[in-house]
């Protein structure tokens, strides 16, 4: 492209630099300015002040999480299990599939649903499963506990290094409403330093919704970046391996009936 230049510019040059800058200033006003938007992405207006905040900037600067087309994030707006797995795609694209996703493996996911990809490849991946009968609900609102669980999952940790109920006892003060299926996959998200609980880190609060703000900080802390949020609310292992404990052989997932 500059050697197609450099004949007309030699030519601008000698006509004086008043004509050049003039030529030079049209010609930059025609570059497309796509790829430097895409570097420097408008940063949202309603992050500032958000606890989360430079966890949420990087996650947006990376486009995982996409802001609305007002330029807000909405911090504390749900996100429903489709757009989960949009978002899990984007956050975790180099993951390597370790099971077959079948056409009719979930029965109310038509091909041309336009998540149906993130959605296979989530499950290809083992980030995410379905609902018993073969279901994926896809527009539902996903809890917090299953965007651990999906996470942990897909970043294979099954199990803990300490007993189960010690970890979750330990650190969550309502850890009996941790559903049965997640036990084992909290305390090991929980040894790896994977959950942020804001404002207390001993309430995880497991079924309640997940936030676009809450997703993004639980992805801050998978994609190992300790500087993005306030170590505040970062739930800390209680302790280090027991000695002479040994959890289950991590050979295969555990058994989730919703997830």
């Amino acid at each position: 492209m500059l050697r197609l230049l450099l004949p007309f510019l030699s030519f601008c040059r000698r006509r004086g630099t008043f004509f050049l800058l003039a030529v030079l200033t049209c010609l930059l006003s025609l570059l497309p300015l796509g790829g430097l938007w895409a570097r420097n992405p408008v940063l949202p207006r309603d992050i500032q002040g958000h606890w989360a905040q430079h966890c949420l900037a990087h996650i947006v600067e990376q486009g995982i999480i996409k802001p609305f087309g007002d330029r807000t994030f909405r911090p504390n707006v749900p996100m429903t299990r489709g757009e989960f797995a949009t978002v899990i795609n984007r956050a975790f694209p180099d993951a390597s599939p370790v099971r077959f996703f079948q056409p009719d493996r979930f029965i109310d996911l038509p091909d041309w649903y336009w998540a149906i990809a993130p959605i296979r490849n989530s499950y290809e991946r083992n980030f995410l499963s379905g609902y018993p009968n073969r279901q994926f609900a896809p527009l539902q609102n996903i809890p917090r506990v299953e965007v651990i669980v999906a996470i942990a999952s897909g970043l294979n940790h099954y199990f803990p290094r300490n007993p189960t109920d010690f970890i979750l006892n330990t650190s969550f003060s309502d850890a009996a409403n941790i559903p049965r299926y997640a036990h084992d996959i909290i305390a090991a998200a929980t040894e790896q330093d994977l959950i942020v609980n804001f404002p207390d880190t001993r309430q995880l609060n497991p079924r309640q919704l997940a936030t676009r703000g809450e997703i993004a900080a639980f992805l801050c802390r998978a994609l190992g970046d300790s500087t993005l949020l306030p170590p505040q609310y970062i739930v800390r292992s209680p302790a280090p391996p027991i000695p002479n404990f040994l959890p289950p052989p991590p050979t295969s997932p555990p058994a989730i009936p919703a997830l």
